[in-house]
């Protein structure tokens, strides 16, 4: 039945001059005058449902939407086919909260007038956003475009339940379908751009944001999500503009300061980060993601102690982060709480921050008997790491019936000749969780990452041997180190790291430059390049600008040839330098060494020192920390410690 004909149904004269006053007076928003109109017409024809629908509307303008709602209630139970009431009813029901039940009306709608767009986008809409049923949204929009593939909306929705589906290629070309026809909708060139930043084109997601920012320069939402993209360009002064803009328009939005945050923390600028955070969090205290923000912060300008009540709190609003449990792990370990951080260590690789990721249903080691039983442990994170945890091979050999010691590949002759009772091999990316280890080649009962073994066997300081096993260099590699550190003529020979061999602004807070360590020149040293990372145009740079000499031991690599770097560490008379890979290499062969690290972190164990190498003497630093001060302090250690060897 169409509109019209179910109005001439119940009109009679006095009928229609009533509703079509109240009409006008609904019109001009004299809306208690149209409320009497419609209500008069009821009084005469109680079913009418053209004047229920009209009264819901009105008691909706009003915030009248329960009333609004049984008024559509009753149009519908009257008329089940009213294609329109439908639609309303749906609306209504959906601003109450009951979004179930409007998608079942918005679907009704549409069945019952198969030209109702606007049901169409709505019912996609539940669809996707709140039931998650992307493939269900999809067949919607296709229906849609069938009747009007002109229809630049339908084409943006479409495009974005098939981003969700990860069909990027197809989502691409159906925002490149909107956009051309609707080249001046700025809501369409932004869900373009999020898309395309989805997909991986950064610079195609910069134009679609740059022509919506010209469409509506005055949305702060527009302004916050190209600055993400600007960030990803790794543009960081145009993402703070796009912020700072962002903000302009919204003082109040935490967003916009949390990511401005989040830039300046990129840049080392934490304080400044910490602010931003603070402040996101004044204006919106209810975001965990904020929380875990500034608790990054915290945790990087070495304030562990305030990054734990930080992530707390971020947990209390989000007790399902693994990547927030993971931060708290970390901090709860770098200050003295070890049971507490090592229970939580597990969070690393649930969050896939730490690395590689290699799951093992039923065989990961929980701390089960291990007599005449095989453990395989595996390597985790970087070289620095694995040098660390070693440390607690010894442990787990003397409770197992055997040890398989998966590591880095560089590190493999150094592991079997310090080990030769174990079987030591180079680390695959295979896991039995991954589909690609059949069962037949499983070799062992039970496996664990180092670290997962170093929460099991580290729980207390006590539990930490006072003199770790030295790993055993190459003796026919140190006699070549020997030779060739003697032809450098008089003097110790100290090895020399200064900064990490991964370089990010805040890894850089904590660096040095070589000038800087040119005391130990001054009293008589030869330096020796122990740094990772292609160090040789910061070399060059410290000869022609200072005069400083760094040697470098020919046709060492000093990055993959780890076995020779440990031939080389272990001729020496003495190392120093940043907290690294090399140094502790330097404390993993057994060698004394005095070195500087950043306060506060999670493998100091709240001790400032690191109880893992007692061989090292440790100089936590925090950022911004006085270069010259802190090189003083330890050249008179590396020369008090020379001396007492009689190296000098």
């Amino acid at each position: 039945m169409s509109k019209s004909a179910r109005y001439a149904a119940n009109r009679s004269n006095g009928i229609v001059k009533a509703l079509d006053h109240g009409m006008e007076l609904h019109r001009k928003g004299r809306f208690k005058e149209a409320e009497a109109s419609y209500r008069k017409v009821l009084g005469a024809a109680p079913t009418h449902v053209g004047a229920l629908r009209l009264l819901a509307i009105l008691s909706h303008e009003c915030g009248r939407n329960e009333e609004a709602e049984t008024l559509l209630r009753r149009v519908v139970a009257i008329d089940p086919n009213f294609a329109l009431a439908h639609r309303n009813l749906a609306h209504i029901v959906s601003l109450l909260g009951k979004e179930g039940e409007a998608a079942y009306h918005y679907a009704e709608a549409s069945r019952l007038d198969p030209t109702d767009k606007d049901a169409m986008l709505e019912e996609a809409r539940i669809a996707s956003d709140v039931g998650g049923d992307f493939e269900r949204a999809l067949a919607i929009y296709d229906r849609g475009l069938l009747i009007d593939p002109k229809d630049a909306r339908l084409h943006r929705g479409r495009g974005k339940v098939l981003a969700e589906l990860a069909r990027f290629d197809e989502a691409v070309g159906a925002m490149a379908e909107a956009a051309k026809l609707a080249p001046d909708d700025a809501v369409v060139h932004y869900h373009r751009a999020t898309i395309l930043s989805k997909a991986g084109d950064k610079p195609g997601a910069a134009e679609s944001f740059k022509r919506a920012a010209e469409l509506a320069p005055n949305d702060a939402d527009i302004w916050l999500s190209f600055a993400d993209v600007m960030r990803d360009m790794d543009q960081p002064q145009a993402a703070v503009d796009m912020l700072t803009r962002a903000i302009e328009l919204n003082p109040n939005y935490a967003a916009a300061y949390s990511n401005l945050g989040n830039i300046l923390a990129d840049a080392a600028m934490l304080e400044d980060a910490i602010a931003a955070h603070r402040m996101a969090l004044k204006l919106n205290p209810n975001v965990s993601e904020i929380y875990n923000n500034l608790g990054s912060a915290l945790q990087n300008a070495c304030r562990a102690g305030e990054a734990v009540e930080v992530y707390l709190r971020a947990l209390q609003l989000n007790s399902g982060s693994d990547a927030i449990y993971w931060n708290l792990a970390l901090c709860l370990l770098a200050i003295g709480r070890l049971e507490d951080g090592w229970d939580l260590y597990g969070f690393g690789f649930a969050s896939k921050q730490r690395i590689p990721f290699r799951p093992f249903p039923g065989l990961l080691w929980q701390g089960e008997e291990l007599k005449d039983k095989t453990i395989m442990l595996w390597r985790e994170q970087g070289v620095g790491d694995d040098l660390r945890f070693s440390t607690c091979i010894d442990d787990i050999a003397e409770e197992a019936g055997h040890v398989i010691v998966e590591t880095d590949h560089r590190l493999v002759s150094l592991y079997q000749r310090t080990w030769p009772h174990l079987t030591v091999r180079a680390e695959t990316d295979r896991a039995t969780g991954l589909g690609n280890y059949p069962e037949a080649e499983i070799d062992f009962d039970y496996t664990a990452p180092m670290g997962i073994a170093a929460s099991m066997r580290r729980r207390r300081l006590s539990d930490f041997p006072a003199t770790p096993r030295a790993l055993v260099a190459d003796p026919a590699r140190r006699a070549e180190a020997r030779a060739w550190l003697d032809s450098l003529g008089a003097g110790p020979k100290i090895g020399l790291t200064w900064r990490s061999g991964l370089r990010t602004p805040i890894r850089d807070l904590f660096a040095t430059r070589i000038a800087d360590w040119a005391p130990l020149v001054e009293r008589g040293a030869i330096l020796v390049n122990l740094q990772f990372g292609k160090p040789e145009e910061e070399i060059r740079e410290a000869a022609e600008q200072h005069g400083l000499i760094v040697h470098q031991m020919p046709g060492l690599d000093t990055h993959d040839d780890l076995d020779g770097v440990a031939a080389l560490t272990a001729e020496l008379d003495s190392s120093t330098g940043l907290w690294n890979a090399a140094t502790e290499m330097v404390g993993a062969l057994g060698k004394r060494a005095s070195i500087y690290m950043h306060a506060n972190h999670s493998m100091q164990l709240g001790t400032g020192t690191l109880p893992w190498r007692p061989n090292l003497k440790i100089h936590p630093v925090m950022p911004g920390f006085e270069r010259a001060p802190l090189v003083a302090r330890i050249v008179d250690e590396v020369f008090a410690e020379l001396s007492a060897k009689g190296k000098i």
